[in-house]
């Protein structure tokens, strides 16, 4: 097959018609960028070629327009050298052609002879399956190897020129082998191997009833038990209802309540010593505190008397330093005003200077303006002269244009007087000439143009009057006489007599005009750059030319004034003394000089004060700390003297004594008494382990309680359901569950048997088909391997029974799924070329189309498999779909485009 036209409309983003131009055989390239329609232009032709146009999938609805419409695709194609055409519209107006050379087909029929033609066979929904499939591979399905169905094995065996039927007895065992699978259909699922039909109906069945045995023997274990739980529940509440039980307990609770009592008042006696223990611990505490804290409040006091006097003394030396300092500091200050005083003196004399200059520049250039002006004002003069002149030449381009056309019509309306006047040929005798006269005049020999009336006068002879043909010279004589009258008119505007006038006063004119352009021009050279002469009315440029001259004239004189008013300012330097003439006389780099050293110089002044200043504020810093820790510490003196008259003054320090002394022995006192108490709690059991006693005895009795009334709604609960399963007869109903069970497993025993032994025939069989296909799994091989090897150099690829690669081998063998994703896309795309091969030479037409395929190929792969393509497409059709042309550029082949129709087209 080679296509040769496709046409797409009402396609996904296809809505109006698109044409795939520029198909042919060999190799065909589509670049275009990403959402210009190539993978709809791919579903289109899988559509066209595996879809029944009657369909009503999903599939094909998904194929509508955004806006709606119907799917419509056309094809045109060759099939071993014969012209052929499809065309087909999907979901509404539904249609299906074909056209085989002469032969045509319409509708199912036409969808028959495609699947014939193809090798394709139905997988369900509306859609053809086999070879081709694979050979249309869609974006993103080059990474993974071809999926083929039994029809596309099928088609790949007729490619091998191979059946099954060798080696299962022929056309019979394969009938065998179709019945025992469609047998085995009936009995588990084709894909699953679940179970099926009547062998899942009897497992159903066989689970339901063992289901119902085993619900009837929890019932009959439920009621066994329910008996014995019966006794076991009367036997218990007989014992939970005995009352010497119930009086002991209770009895035994009254006397550990009473034990409770007795050990919480020997608590609260405790807790109360404790609290007598601790006031009496913390008042001699607070006693033995005090007489502490006064010693050491006059151990302190020492110590700050004597830092006071150590502080003092710092402070005098530290005031002393500073002292110093701030003298030092006034003399920094005063070098440093008087350096950025002559600092200012010199950056004065450097304006004065650069002054100077400045108005010698302007002085320079004003002299040169006032030049130009001269050469402008005289440039303009001639300019003005020049345009005097040309304004004075009333013969310009378009009168002289106007004259000639004018004289040219008249010229031609002359010639075709003559042309149209009849022609008087004389040849008179010498004796002769004086006696013949034309119009009165005499008549000379030969041809005569006769444009009006003439009269030919012979003496001794008469006359004779000749008329030329009246209508045809009048017009004529008219159309002369208009064009005449014109051309005077003109040459009357123009001020001329004749043409040869005119002519010389348009070159006078052209001359004029050529003395004017060079006139502006040397005008224009005069003026400053960006005077536009189209806008210089009047001399306008001038004008503002000698405005701009006098400005700078007044700016030149405000100068001088501002440099005479400077240079008396600078006359005198910071000391009030005039400068002397050096001083005046310095150039600009001179004086930038002298103010760049004395820029240092009171930089330098500036640092020195900056570092006085830095130090003498140290210093106060450590004279103000020193002073802050002198009050500090004299404040703490002062805090711990009248700390301590107070404290002496509240309790003297005999007092303090004797309360400590009280304090202790209370402290004794109170300690002996806890010491009694404990000993006697110590004689009684814990509090904790008497409350828990009296929970566990107090939740026994509750617990009785509930049980009892539990035990007794047990026992009614029970005794029915014994009554209603006693009615029931569940034994009976065990053995017929048990005859049902056992029915059902011999029924599904039967199925298994069945199963089993139709599944050993199709894998026998299913064996001898695969033996057969390993034998012609070589030639598949051969066919595939050289375009492996170009890619590949020095590898051997390995398929398994279902025509897949199992394993690329170079220096080890290496199974397809653990390469990369580079390489499995590039072995599937060999693979599919292979097919395509195969099929080339089995059926004489074959096609691959690959969309976005080598996505993830290095630059090297990418060219051995540019290489095989190019080879492969001097046998078969290939179509390739890319978003990438700069990398696909070196791929070659015949470049498609997808150009816009007016309306859908006939197949061509």
């Amino acid at each position: 097959m080679i296509l040769t036209d496709v046409q797409v409309e009402g396609f996904r983003r296809f809505a109006a018609p698109v044409r795939l131009d520029g198909l042919g055989p060999g190799l065909n390239v589509l670049a275009a960028p990403n959402e210009a329609g190539k993978s709809t232009l791919l579903l289109a032709l899988r559509a066209a070629l595996t879809l029944r146009h009657s369909s009503k999938s999903s599939v094909i609805k998904g194929f509508a327009p955004y806006g709606g419409g119907a799917p419509h695709v056309a094809l045109s194609f060759t099939w071993k050298g014969m012209a052929c055409t499809l065309e087909k519209r999907f979901l509404n107006k539904t249609c299906a052609r074909l056209r085989l050379g002469p032969e045509q087909f319409e509708g199912d029929q036409a969808e028959e002879k495609l699947r014939d033609l193809l090798g394709l066979a139905d997988a369900g929904k509306g859609e053809a399956a086999g070879l081709w499939n694979a050979l249309l591979v869609g974006q993103g399905e080059s990474f993974t190897q071809p999926n083929l169905n039994e029809a596309g094995h099928a088609s790949l065996r007729d490619c091998l020129e191979q059946g099954v039927e060798k080696a299962v007895g022929g056309a019979a065992a394969s009938a065998v082998l179709a019945k025992v699978r469609d047998r085995l259909l009936l009995l588990q699922t084709a894909s699953t191997g679940k179970p099926t039909g009547r062998y899942k109906q009897a497992l159903e069945q066989e689970q339901a009833a063992q289901d119902r045995l085993q619900t009837l023997e929890a019932r009959k274990a439920a009621l066994e038990e329910d008996l014995v739980a019966l006794e076991q529940a009367r036997r218990i509440l007989r014992e939970q209802e005995d009352p010497e039980r119930r009086a002991h307990e209770e009895a035994a609770l009254k006397e550990l309540r009473l034990v409770r009592d007795k050990v919480l008042r020997l608590d609260a006696e405790e807790l109360a010593a404790r609290a007598a223990l601790t006031a009496a611990i913390t008042a001699c505490s607070s006693a033995r505190q005090e007489q502490e804290r006064r010693q050491e409040n006059k151990v302190r006091q020492l110590h700050l008397e004597r830092a006071c006097a150590e502080s003092q003394q710092t402070l005098d030396g530290l005031a002393q330093k500073v002292r110093q300092a701030r003298r030092c500091l006034d003399l920094c200050r005063q070098k440093r005003e008087q350096a950025e005083q002559h600092h200012q003196h010199r950056r004065q004399q450097r304006m004065v200077a650069a002054r100077r200059v400045t108005l010698q520049q302007m002085q320079d250039t004003l002299a040169q303006e006032r030049a130009l002006l001269h050469r402008a004002e005289a440039a303009f003069a001639r300019l003005e002269q020049e345009q005097a002149i040309l304004a004075a030449l009333r013969v310009d381009e378009a009168s002289i244009q106007r004259i000639r056309k004018a004289a040219r019509q008249h010229e031609q309306a002359v010639a075709l007087l003559e042309a149209n006047a009849p022609v008087l040929s004389m040849a008179l005798l010498p004796e002769a000439a004086q006696r013949v006269t034309l119009n009165g005049a005499p008549c000379r020999e030969g041809e005569i143009r006769l444009t009006a009336t003439t009269t030919v006068q012979i003496e001794g002879v008469g006359q004779f009057q000749i008329t030329p043909a009246r209508q045809e010279q009048d017009d004529v004589q008219g159309k002369v006489q208009a064009a005449l009258a014109q051309l005077e008119t003109l040459l009357q505007q123009a001020g001329c007599q004749n043409v040869a006038e005119a002519e010389h006063r348009f070159e006078e004119h052209r001359q004029a005009e050529v003395r004017l352009v060079e006139a502006r021009a040397a005008y224009r050279t005069t003026l400053p750059d960006g005077t536009d002469l189209a806008r210089d009315n009047g001399g306008q440029a001038l004008a503002a030319l000698r405005k701009t001259i006098m400005q700078k004239d007044a700016d030149l004189a405000l100068a001088r004034k501002e440099n005479i008013a400077d240079g008396e300012g600078a006359t005198a330097d910071a000391d009030g003394a005039p400068p002397c003439g050096a001083d005046m006389l310095l150039t600009p780099d001179q004086a930038a000089e002298a103010e760049d050293q004395a820029a240092r110089e009171a930089e330098n002044a500036r640092h020195a004060e900056r570092d006085e200043q830095a130090a003498c504020a140290l210093l106060q810093a450590e004279q103000d700390k020193a002073d802050a820790a002198l009050r500090a510490l004299t404040q703490a003196l002062e805090h711990l003297q009248r700390e301590q008259a107070v404290s002496v003054a509240r309790e003297a320090d005999e007092a303090l004594a004797q309360r400590a002394e009280e304090a202790q022995r209370a402290q004794a006192t109170a300690q002996a008494r806890v010491e009694q108490l404990a000993q006697a709690r110590q004689e009684e059991q814990p509090l904790s382990v008497v409350e828990s006693g009296i929970r566990r005895r107090e939740q026994a009795l509750d617990t009785a309680r509930t049980a009892i009334t539990r035990l007794r709604e047990d026992i009614r609960g029970r005794e029915t359901r014994v009554r209603l399963a006693e009615g029931e007869g569940v034994d009976e109903q065990i053995a017929e569950a048990r005859r049902a069970v056992e029915r059902l497993r011999l029924e599904r025993e039967g199925c298994e048997r069945e199963r089993a032994a139709l599944v050993l025939l199709q894998n026998t069989l299913g064996q001898a088909e695969r033996t057969q296909t390993e034998r012609y799994l070589a030639p598949l091989r051969r066919t595939i391997q050289p375009a492996f090897s170009a890619v590949f150099p020095g590898a051997s690829v390995a398929f398994d029974t279902s025509f897949g690669v199992e394993a690329l081998t170079r220096r080890q063998a290496e199974e397809f799924n653990k390469l990369s994703d580079g390489t499995q896309e590039q072995i599937s795309v060999l693979v599919r070329l292979g097919f395509a091969e195969l099929l080339h030479a089995r059926q004489g037409s074959s096609i691959l189309v690959l969309d976005d395929a080598l996505s993830f190929s290095d630059s090297l792969r990418l060219e051995r498999v540019f290489d095989v393509l190019a080879d492969a497409a001097t046998r078969f059709q290939i179509l390739v779909l890319t978003c990438r042309a700069e990398t696909f550029a070196t791929l070659g082949g015949r470049a498609l485009t997808l150009q816009p129709l007016a309306e859908f087209t006939e197949p061509r």
